[in-house]
């Protein structure tokens, strides 16, 4: 029989709050019908907010709206309201550190990382986050605290066409060795770490070391200032029930800098609104504390979690991560 500590699915007791804390601003859309999808995905899956990452990442260009997204995001989050956040990003073409300081001092509550990381950007941008072009950044960002949520790799499939799964396949996820490997993107982040240990950042998908937990118990330990960012790639999920009582272990004994976000986009119709409901769906379990079934075709096996751990990743962890008070 459980703990009575433990929260699962069907415990009306386990009620909180939660806040989606990765969503991204993508589509020129006005900014009312933006905050429309959002406002109703909330209330679909109880959020009581969200934190808007500004999307500045075409792959040609980044002319028309791609030039204008920070504007975008942080008049999505004015028209949110209060509950609500925004992470700029920082245009290619120009400095990191002066975008980061202005963009800090205007607004905005931290700096979304993703060009760097993501492997199919690579063939446009060829710098890895340890390059010298980011030094300037990372050192002021250390030195100001700035929060970071950084995406860097994609799961080890994507080097292998034969394990790739379909969407993978289909939003051109897959590389060859004109792109550095997996184990290369994760070395650059070691580096970067290394160099500034104190960098307050946030690795978007658990940095895909659901592959490699044993690698994140030591980062955890390492740097104190790491978070871990459980947005899905659903993949994490499946990985992680995997190895259950190792991942129970990595929640109870890092709970309090693991938080949560779904990835939805603000044209949150069709496909992506059934997407993103299916995130809710298996994620939801996943943290559920029930039992093991196939949910949304992933393979759950769900942790068992107390409640103040699960409120952690809600919510609170969200709060302490962008200086913010715990309400």
């Amino acid at each position: 029989m459980r703990s009575k500590h433990i929260c699962t699915t069907l415990s009306k007791r386990c009620k909180m709050k939660k806040i989606d804390f990765h969503v991204h601003i993508e589509t020129a859309l006005p900014v009312k019908q933006s905050a429309y999808y959002f406002k109703d995905m909330c209330e679909r899956h109880g959020y009581s907010g969200i934190n808007i990452l500004a999307f500045c990442y075409r792959l040609e260009d980044n002319k028309g709206f791609y030039e204008k997204c920070n504007e975008a995001a942080l008049e999505l989050k004015e028209e949110m309201g209060d509950g609500s956040y925004a992470f700029c990003c920082l245009l290619p073409e120009k400095d990191f550190a002066k975008q980061a300081e202005y963009y800090m001092s205007n607004g905005f509550d931290g700096i979304k990382l993703l060009r760097g990381g993501k492997p199919n950007y690579y063939k446009n941008f060829p710098y890895l986050y340890d390059h010298e072009i980011y030094e300037n950044f990372f050192a002021l960002a250390e030195e100001k605290q700035y929060p970071i949520i950084m995406h860097n790799n994609d799961p080890a499939y994507s080097w292998d066409i034969s394990k790739a799964p379909e969407r993978a396949i289909k939003m051109g996820w897959v590389y060859d060795d004109s792109v550095p490997t997996h184990d290369r993107y994760y070395q650059s982040v070691d580096n970067i770490l290394e160099r500034h240990p104190n960098l307050k950042i946030a690795m978007a998908h658990m940095g895909f070391y659901s592959e490699n937990i044993d690698k994140a118990f030591d980062m955890m330990e390492k740097y104190p200032n790491l978070y871990m960012d459980m947005t899905p790639a659903l993949n994490i999920y499946e990985e992680l029930s995997l190895i259950r009582d190792r991942a129970e272990e990595f929640f109870l004994k890092h709970g309090d800098r693991i938080f949560f976000g779904t990835d939805a986009t603000n044209h949150l119709v069709g496909e992506a609104r059934m997407y993103n409901d299916k995130k809710n769906t298996v994620t939801s379990h996943f943290f559920g504390g029930g039992e093991y079934k196939e949910v949304c075709g992933k393979r759950i096996s769900p942790v068992r979690l107390p409640k103040e751990i699960l409120e952690n990743i809600y919510y609170n962890n969200a709060m302490r991560f962008i200086g913010k008070e715990i309400k």
